[in-house]
């Protein structure tokens, strides 16, 4: 289910996502949930057609805390970063335009 995205964990959170040379996108999960899916199947896209970009990660919320640092308590909730900083964030399933918006925002295309 979460072909093309790597785990991230509350160890490594900080290298791999806020200090990455890439932006990346964080998709913090319940294993659990069934929105999962949708988020997943939402953001399939921009993983195959922006993969050598943009860095996938995952957070599973069960093992890890490092989300509540970031005041996310819904899952599935996906943030964006780029050079340290959050660019946007979705504490729900989105519309697709709006990962379309966070995405392009993410590659500074207008």
């Amino acid at each position: 289910m979460l072909e093309g995205f790597e785990e991230v964990t509350d160890r490594d959170f900080y290298q791999k996502v806020m200090a990455a040379e890439n932006p990346t996108v964080v998709l913090f999960i319940d294993p659990n949930s069934e929105e999962t899916r949708k988020f997943v199947d939402l953001l399939r896209p921009y993983v195959e057609q922006y993969g050598d970009k943009i860095k996938f990660y995952y957070m599973d919320v069960t093992k890890n805390t490092s989300f509540e640092d970031f005041g996310i308590f819904n899952f599935p909730s996906a943030m964006y970063f780029r050079d340290t900083m959050e660019l946007d964030r979705h504490d729900f399933v989105p519309p697709p335009e709006m990962v379309e918006q966070a995405i392009k925002r993410l590659l500074r295309i207008a």
